[in-house]
């Protein structure tokens, strides 16, 4: 069974469900998949189940703020992040406030967090329907 699943069968919205044990390396390729859900040049959302989660690992942290700090989100238009541990929101805040004050600038994307991945879903589905502004990646030709 995966440690991270994802599931883009509801693309433009991709559901990762992440169960707390994962390893740097998963995190890594976590990511590195994430990169190719930005090439397609769509809008699209996160849905990210984090109910199993309790805390995240340092390591794994470091890795997540890294990624935030030096990727180009343009094309996520939100994430809706399904908690049901307190514990979790506040990592959740610390991580979004880290990510402001390395950047100096607010997040590219939207979040939002929630407790039901019903209430996630619908959140993501009317960020799609919003129009966005920004600068759009450009299709290579």
């Amino acid at each position: 069974m995966a440690i991270i699943d994802i599931d883009e069968n509801r693309w433009p919205i991709v559901i990762v469900t992440i169960s707390g044990n994962e390893t740097q390396k998963d995190i890594e390729d976590f990511l590195n998949r994430l990169e190719d859900f930005q090439m397609r040049n769509e809008d699209f959302c996160f849905v990210i189940d984090l109910r199993e989660i309790k805390r995240l690992k340092v390591d794994v942290r470091e890795i997540l703020l890294s990624w935030l700090k030096h990727t180009d989100l343009h094309e996520l238009a939100g994430t809706a992040m399904v908690v049901t541990s307190p514990m979790m929101r506040v990592y959740l805040s610390l991580m979004i406030w880290l990510q402001r004050s390395l950047n100096g600038q607010k997040p590219a994307f939207k979040h939002k967090t929630v407790f039901s991945l019903s209430e996630a879903y619908e959140w993501s589905r009317k960020r799609l329907q919003m129009p966005r502004t920004g600068n759009r990646r450009k299709s290579a030709a």
